[in-house]
């Protein structure tokens, strides 16, 4: 059974090779959930379905209630689970997504699971000056603070882009700044 011609989704915001059929839209949110192997929450999977343009939005979250509704999905506290249904429907119909897809929606996924828990462990904090803005960045351990470090930035924007920097790679900024003290 081939779903390749089925073209029924929305294609506003999808990119050439993305999907236009409601039945991959939900093969490939099943997908992820099955095979990022923890709960992950639907905000997620809705953002790495955008990135690329794989999926139209109103699409994916119409195909999340749907898989809910029906069985492939289970949610509790916000936080999408597999069922013996949805994995049944993963290893029956998988073949039937682009392996680029699939690659995609899945890296994508990871790393905004991993920004989540950067954000969710180490906190940055913009405070505007008169001039400009004062950038704090805390690398935590736990609950233990290893690092403190405030930096200046000309401005809004440049203080984003320095939260984002440091969001990306926390351990790497303080095992930078740490490797420069201790030299």
């Amino acid at each position: 059974m081939s779903m390749h011609n089925e073209f029924d989704a929305f294609s506003q915001g999808v990119e050439p090779g993305g999907l236009r059929s409601k039945t991959q839209i939900k093969l490939l949110v099943n997908y992820l959930v099955a095979n990022i192997r923890e709960p992950i929450n639907s905000s997620i999977i809705i953002e790495a379905l955008q990135i690329h343009g794989l999926a139209n939005y109103f699409e994916v979250t119409q195909a999340i209630d749907d898989l809910i509704e029906n069985g492939n999905l289970s949610q509790t506290d916000g936080m999408l689970y597999i069922t013996p249904k949805g994995v049944l429907s993963i290893d029956e119909l998988s073949e039937e997504l682009p392996n680029s897809v699939k690659e995609t929606a899945l890296a994508d996924a990871m790393k905004l699971m991993l920004l989540e828990k950067r954000e969710n462990e180490n906190t940055v904090e913009i405070k505007k000056c008169e001039n400009g803005c004062f950038v704090t960045f805390r690398v935590m351990h736990k609950d233990v603070p290893l690092m403190e470090l405030t930096v200046y930035a000309a401005d809004y924007e440049q203080a984003e882009q320095l939260k984002s920097n440091f969001l990306n790679d926390p351990a790497h900024v303080y095992s930078t700044v740490a490797a420069s003290l201790f030299i």
